[in-house]
């Protein structure tokens, strides 16, 4: 009888322990939900921090633009093709 007790205690208590396992690792505030919330701040993070660099890199551009008659020139004949007044734009064509 005594054999079947200790059996039976030893199960109870390995169920046991496996369910608040199971609980501890796939509840809302779980491990595993830990883990993968860890996982997203540090994608965001640094999602955060390439953005940052693109937002300073325009800003110095919109200082330039603001600022400097050469920088909006260059801008004018690269993005808009425009030319000043009497200047000719030649057009060299690479064929294959």
């Amino acid at each position: 009888m005594k054999l079947n007790l200790k059996n039976f205690s030893f199960w109870i208590v390995s169920i046991t322990v496996l369910i608040i396992l199971l609980v501890l690792t796939f509840s809302k505030q779980g491990f595993y939900d830990h883990y993968i919330q860890k996982k997203n701040l540090t994608e965001l993070e640094n999602r955060i921090d390439s953005l940052k660099k693109v937002n300073d890199s325009l800003s110095t551009e919109i200082k330039l633009l603001k600022s400097d008659t050469n920088k909006i020139e260059q801008v004018a004949r690269e993005k808009y093709g425009l030319i000043k007044p009497g200047e000719r734009v030649y057009k060299i064509r690479i064929e294959k």
